[in-house]
């Protein structure tokens, strides 16, 4: 009766343990998944993350019963197949083939005749106007795919887009609704992934350019049948040996209890089981810290290269706004450590519930078991290494630094061995770098990607004054940000020396930067230029006072020097250091005191109200619109001009060039309202407007431009009168020439191909 008693208080002790584990688990995945919310993670998500959680949970109480409560042959032989039914039935549901399955292809009737702008002859397509497509009714509730198949495999490119509506989103004129692949030569099939509910419409284009040939098959909707379906069904049996594997450990564990006390006497198994708790714990937050990161990144900061984030990485942490910070810690670092935890705590009170039903003869598992779980935890983490690194594109950047490229050998022509010739009378110059601004912030019809225009200002000022655009119909528009060059001190290195910034020199504190680089301050240097560098945070934050001390005897006025000449208080901290509306108090205060000391001078500033992911907003702010990067964004818009304004009425304007330029494009924010409008089909360029240039140039140069930030090097001298031999400096081009650029004469793809290499002559730059 005792022994019975004692197996009854320990099958109760069994089952709070075990439904202690269960809580614990679901409080730390709710946990973790609230602390993400701000990346945008939706409910339904957790909803599955929990719904596994009780899965498993069901299947691990099945395995228990069996072994337990099942006492007769015949019912454990029935509790095993109840088990096999049931994980065969979550394994089909988490896969979701059942949806699948009702996802059949439909093929679309489509005559010629409902094809706009094609001209077509016997089945031979041709792009006779822009905007060519055809446009079907379909009604579904679920769109997994559109493929449109091609009779005869494309003797050339052909770009398939497709837009959709839903029954509640009308309309094809809102971008994030369009959807494209690219069918490369002698393909025939192009199958356009869209995954949406409720579709009742879909606008289909075939071809992108004018002139484009291709023989047309037939269109269907949900097609790739065959492929999904195998697809699912590999996840199914995933899904089912995952399951299968918690009966399996629990019974070996609990059938390896007889030689437990002899195993764990060997001292080989004590050996390699001693860093247990050590390996497990470290491998199992590692692995959650790497995907958290990942999913930061690619949320926060959008589809950044992977030189950009290692850039970022290598920088010094000083300096950086805190708000950042506090984001990194508590989407990416805090989810991590709550998971870990709630691990350990499961581990622990399952362990113990183990022990309560006599599976254990102690309080631990077996030495042997511990090494597995110590090699499978080391293995989980290198295969998510291994998944999270190829989804950031970190395999091909290490593969692409290890090639060699002779590029810069080819293309760069070195500015200390060109000749200048500086204008009698020089001008003076003052660089405004907008932080992140980029022009797709303007409306559609002055050549951006908002629905409402953020920066009407910057675009009053580029339609009087030169912008360079690469629109035909000089919209706004601008150059590209190349290879480890759109981030901030990358931004500043390629448009004051048309060079990269690599890893080498990201975030370099010491004396000297890149100092066998010729830059545009050691030009002006050796010209007589008074020069200051104005900013509005750490100026040591990822090297800029460095590197523009060396190139060539900056004045850095940065936030350390607002604090020493009393222009802010002591204790005065916000954002990254001060606000722009103090920026720009300061800048015209350095500007009256240069003015006046009988020299041309350079006042390079940066701004930062504008930095991701949301900006800042001051006491000049208007709260005009629904999200605080477009209010930042309107109100950067404002005080720039407001600044440009004022310099105009200064006797020292005459004789001064303006140059306005985002240092690079933006991060973006995939979750913000702020980018709802932004498509994979425009071109994202960075800002520019020039203001009383001091050289002359045809109208046509400025519009129709494939360029980069590095072509404002050269350009920059050439705004201020100066005339450059061959009209090229480092990578860059000066585009009031007129002459190609390396971007239009090469294609952005390969520069960048050629820029993450391992270059020698580039090495020598250090």
């Amino acid at each position: 009766m005792e022994n019975q008693g004692n197996m009854q208080s320990g099958k109760k002790a069994a089952v709070i343990y075990f439904l202690a584990a269960f809580f614990i688990a679901c409080i730390g995945i709710a946990g973790a998944n609230y602390l993400k919310g701000e990346l945008g993670l939706s409910a339904e998500e957790l909803v599955k993350k929990v719904e596994l959680t009780v899965e498993i949970a069901v299947l691990l109480g099945i395995a228990i019963a069996v072994r337990h409560l099942l006492k007769k042959r015949n019912r454990k032989i029935a509790g095993i197949i109840v088990f096999l039914f049931v994980a065969g039935f979550f394994s089909w549901q988490n896969s979701g083939i059942w949806q699948e399955s009702q996802l059949k292809p439909q093929r679309l009737e489509t005559p010629e005749s409902e094809f706009d702008r094609y001209d077509i002859k016997d089945g031979h397509f041709t792009v006779a106007e822009a905007n060519a497509n055809i446009v079907k009714e379909i009604n579904v509730d679920y769109l997994d795919n559109v493929t449109v198949h091609f009779s005869k495999p494309v003797a050339q490119k052909v770009i398939v887009r497709v837009l959709y509506e839903t029954k509640t989103q009308h309309g094809f004129d809102n971008k994030t609704r369009k959807m494209r692949v690219k069918v490369h030569k002698g393909e025939t099939v192009g199958c356009v992934s869209m995954k949406v509910k409720d579709v009742t419409r879909i606008k289909i284009g075939i071809g992108r350019k004018i002139g484009t040939q291709f023989d047309y098959g037939y269109t269907e909707i949900n097609g790739n049948y065959a492929a999904r379906m195998h697809q699912k069904k590999v996840s199914m049996v995933k899904y089912f040996v995952f399951f299968m594997l918690i009966p399996a450990g629990y019974f070996i564990l609990a059938a390896g209890k007889k030689w437990q006390e002899k195993t764990d006497k060997n001292i080989c198994l004590r050996i390699l089981s001693f860093p247990f708790g050590f390996i497990t714990i470290l491998s199992l937050f590692a692995t959650f810290l790497v995907v958290n990161l990942v999913e930061w990144v690619k949320m926060t900061c959008g589809n950044v290269s992977f030189s950009i984030i290692l850039l970022q990485l290598t920088s010094p942490i000083k300096g950086t706004d805190s708000g950042i910070i506090n984001s990194i810690i508590k989407t990416a670092v805090v989810p991590p450590v709550l998971l870990a935890v709630a691990a350990v705590l499961c581990y622990l009170f399952i362990v113990r519930g183990m022990y309560a039903l006599e599976d254990l003869p102690v309080k631990k598992i077996p030495r042997w078991s511990k090494i597995c779980i110590e090699v499978v935890m080391v293995v989980f983490f290198l295969h998510t290494v291994q998944v999270q690194g190829t989804e950031i594109g970190m395999w091909d950047y290490i593969q692409s630094v290890r090639e060699s490229s002779d590029f810069y050998e080819k293309e760069y022509v070195n500015p200390a061995k060109v000749k200048m010739t500086f204008p009698k009378e020089k001008k003076n110059l003052i660089y405004i770098f907008m932080e992140s601004m980029e022009s797709s912030y303007a409306d559609k019809e002055d050549g951006g990607t908002m629905d409402d225009n953020y920066i009407p200002n910057l675009t009053k000022l580029a339609r009087e004054n030169v912008q360079f655009t690469d629109k035909k119909d000089g919209k706004v528009g601008g150059p590209v940000c190349l290879e480890a060059t759109a981030y901030t001190a990358g931004g500043l290195v390629a448009q004051t020396s048309a060079i990269n910034l690599k890893v080498m020199n990201s975030g370099a504190v010491s004396d000297s930067f890149l100092p066998n680089l010729t830059a545009l301050g050691d030009i002006l240097n050796k010209q007589g230029y008074n020069q200051m560098f104005l900013c509005g945070s750490d100026g040591d934050f990822a090297g800029r006072d460095a590197y523009f001390k060396t190139h060539k005897d900056y004045q850095i006025e940065d936030y350390k020097a607002a604090i020493k000449e009393g222009d802010i208080p002591k204790d005065y901290k916000v954002y990254w250091g001060h606000e722009d509306k103090v920026l720009y108090e300061r800048a015209k205060k350095n500007l009256k005191k240069l003015s006046k000391e009988g020299k041309p001078f350079n006042l390079t500033m940066l701004t930062v109200d504008t930095h991701f992911p949301n900006g800042y907003i001051c006491d000049l702010c208007e709260n005009k619109y629904d999200t605080t990067y477009g209010n930042a964004v309107a109100c950067a818009d404002r005080q720039v001009y407001d600044f440009v304004q004022w310099i105009k009425k200064q006797d020292f304007y005459e004789d001064t060039t303006i140059i306005i330029a985002g240092d690079h494009t933006s991060m973006v924010d995939t979750g913000s309202k702020f980018w709802k409008s932004l498509s994979n089909d425009y071109q994202r360029t960075v800002y520019n407007a020039i203001i009383n240039p001091q050289c002359a140039y045809k109208k046509k140069v400025t519009t129709k431009r494939k360029f980069s930030t590095m072509d404002m090097f050269p350009t920059t001298l050439a705004a201020l009168g100066v005339e450059i031999d061959g009209n090229k400096l480092g990578l860059g081009t000066n585009l009031f020439s007129g002459e190609e650029t390396l971007r239009e004469e090469l294609g952005a793809n390969y520069i960048n191909k050629e820029l993450k290499r391992n270059d020698k002559m580039y090495n020598q730059f250090y």
